[in-house]
């Protein structure tokens, strides 16, 4: 049995309009007595321990993580088709997934080993390198009988001079097991894991052979 989740954006309750003071004093009780108690995840999974090849001899910065506004709010999104965002009653993260994958992507590049070090980069300061991170998706995907845990991470490597080195969009989908919420979180777990698996790889490579 589906959880059940908001009316949505834009939902015109209609009924019969209810006037005074001591009946919408009654109503707003009403309204708070059946408020549902909230439930909190948060994305989770071991880091993975560096890669055994040599740090390469240069600093990375990363820029704060860019994302558009419905992943700067707590709420849990899902969607039933791809033109409508739409969102759990009682289930949130505990901070927003754009806060949540930035410390996870922060830290994944971190401790891979693959890099001599890793900043978060700010205005003014000028490491060799920069990565541009902006997560595209982060949501429950329901098709049919199936969900998918869909994680989209679009990053560019730049060099100080602005030139792009690479530019890629880390995509993974992955089917929740258990159709439920924490079924949802453990999905989006695995599938961040996984691009961020890919995007360290990959920004590794790039700078390998982008190096004299």
């Amino acid at each position: 049995m589906r959880t059940p989740r908001s009316l949505g954006r834009g939902t015109i309750v209609r009924g019969p309009l209810i006037l005074g003071g001591i009946a919408a004093g009654l109503v707003f009780l009403a309204a708070c007595a059946a408020a549902p108690d909230m439930r909190y995840f948060r994305v989770e999974y071991p880091l993975p321990g560096p890669s055994g090849s040599s740090p390469l001899p240069l600093t990375l910065g990363i820029m704060r993580l860019r994302a558009p506004e419905p992943y700067h709010q707590e709420r849990i999104i899902y969607r039933t088709s791809p033109y409508q965002v739409q969102y759990y009653v009682r289930e949130r993260w505990e901070s927003p997934p754009v806060d949540m994958v930035n410390d996870r992507l922060f830290d994944q590049f971190a401790r891979s080993g693959h890099f001599q070090r890793v900043v978060s980069w700010r205005q003014g300061e000028a490491p060799a390198y920069r990565l541009e991170p902006r997560l595209r998706r982060f949501e429950e995907l329901d098709e049919g009988d199936a969900w998918y845990g869909l994680v989209e991470l679009e990053y560019e490597l730049l060099d100080r001079d602005g030139r792009s080195l690479l530019r890629e969009v880390a995509s993974q989908r992955v089917r929740v097991e258990v159709r439920n919420p924490e079924g949802t979180v453990e999905a989006l777990s695995r599938g961040l894991r996984a691009a961020l698996d890919e995007a360290v790889a990959k920004t590794a490579a790039a700078l390998r052979d982008a190096r004299p």
